[in-house]
């Protein structure tokens, strides 16, 4: 996995992080005023689904954090200092903006978080594994969302689905419909995702999706429970 710090050349808003093989990083187009991270991953992202995706999240999250958080100048900035442009004026809305940005931040990072501490499932391996018979893969999937028997989150602009939603059939576990809901227009897809991925205190500190099958009524009551205004610390 190659990480690039950004320079005038390119795109400023964003890290150039992709995952490589042995052979393509000897081959790798660098720069020399270019930083660079090297991590030897070995073979983990052949063993787990989605992991090139769930990395470069954490990785943009986590390197964007630490540039905030240390007062370190960004990329974009010395550019625009290098080309002799006029430093923006401080503005009493910098302060908000700054709280905004560090917000998506932390968001970021939990999204990262949750992806990474579960399987989640494109619409044709759910079809696959549900053993739908429709041409569409996206077909049955939709279907159970769109009947509240499951949710999914958007990713790169695809819906990705939670493998602990599923039963050992590949069919939605019950109580993730009702769960679903209850909360209704609540939370949303990420939000219910986070909820279910987190550790909650009506659970004894287990996280909902870990006792779906084991703990279904007390699911609900937690559930019950951060509606009521008992949150789910």
């Amino acid at each position: 996995m190659a990480m690039k710090g950004n320079t005038a050349r390119r795109n400023e808003s964003f890290f150039d992080i992709k995952t490589v093989n042995g052979d393509e990083l000897h081959t790798l187009t660098t720069h020399a005023d270019s930083e660079y991270l090297v991590i030897d991953l070995g073979t983990i992202s052949e063993r787990h689904r989605g992991f090139d995706e769930t990395l470069k999240v954490a990785m943009n999250a986590a390197v964007s954090a630490v540039i905030a958080s240390m007062g370190i100048e960004a990329p974009g900035a010395r550019a625009r200092k290098a080309a002799g442009a006029a430093p923006k004026p401080v503005a009493p809305s910098d302060d908000r903006q700054r709280r905004v940005e560090r917000n998506a931040l932390r968001r970021e990072e939990l999204n990262a978080r949750i992806l990474a501490d579960s399987e989640w499932l494109s619409a044709k391996e759910l079809s696959n594994k549900a053993q739908f018979k429709s041409s569409n893969p996206s077909a049955g999937p939709n279907r159970w969302k769109s009947a509240g028997r499951i949710f999914a989150v958007q990713l790169n602009g695809k819906d990705k689905y939670p493998g602990y939603a599923l039963d050992e059939g590949y069919r939605p576990v019950p109580v993730v419909k009702q769960v679903i809901s209850l909360f209704g227009e609540k939370k949303t897809p990420w939000g219910l995702a986070i909820w279910f991925g987190s550790a909650n205190s009506w659970l004894g500190g287990n996280k909902p999706k870990d006792v779906l099958k084991t703990m279904p009524g007390q699911v609900l009551q937690a559930a019950q429970a951060e509606l009521d205004g008992g949150g789910h610390g």
